[in-house]
């Protein structure tokens, strides 16, 4: 088996994408979709992390994460959500050997302030590139509301920023 070496930043901000199986739309039902926030509420509840974003797509999930100062172990953090989430799937399917999700997942440190700002506009335009929406706003799973509208700390999204970065993403 390989040895990945991954980029551990104590206190750093992470991209992450985390594919389902075969990219079987797991995430197509609210129920499930729940399921998935629920483990990452409960992950940063038990492991504390700073969800910055996110975005469920039916076969993925976006998060962008930072970590507490004296923390690089993002591993722990990602093996928990997606632990929880088959969990709660098998469960809810009464499927006990299901398999949820591709045994690895994609990720990236942010490295400065444009490259945060390409990364949170990525995760917030996915369901409009992947052709679900046609406004990010219409999107029920993901951070926009409370990036953009509920607390409007952000400016608008810019679809045009991410250019020639587009493979740096995951997907």
């Amino acid at each position: 088996m390989p040895n990945y070496i991954r980029n551990q930043v104590y206190g750093g901000i992470y991209f992450f994408t985390l594919v389902t199986y075969n990219r079987r739309p797991f995430f197509s039902e609210k129920s499930s979709a729940d399921i998935l926030l629920n483990a990452i509420k409960q992950t940063q509840n038990r492991n504390p992390f700073d969800l910055i974003a996110y975005c469920l797509l039916y076969d993925h999930l976006h998060l962008l994460i930072g970590l507490p100062y004296e923390d690089n172990s993002f591993s722990q953090k990602v093996r928990s959500i997606k632990r929880s989430t088959t969990l709660g799937i098998r469960k809810l399917l009464g499927k006990p050997g299901l398999i949820i999700w591709q045994n690895r997942f994609w990720e990236h440190t942010i490295r400065d302030e444009e490259d945060f700002k390409n990364h949170l506009d990525y995760v917030h335009y996915n369901p409009v590139k992947h052709g679900y929406v046609n406004d990010y706003a219409d999107w029920a799973w993901s951070s926009y509301h409370q990036c953009y509208i509920d607390e409007p700390k952000l400016a608008g999204i810019d679809p045009e920023s991410m250019g020639e970065n587009n493979r740096c993403f995951g997907e």
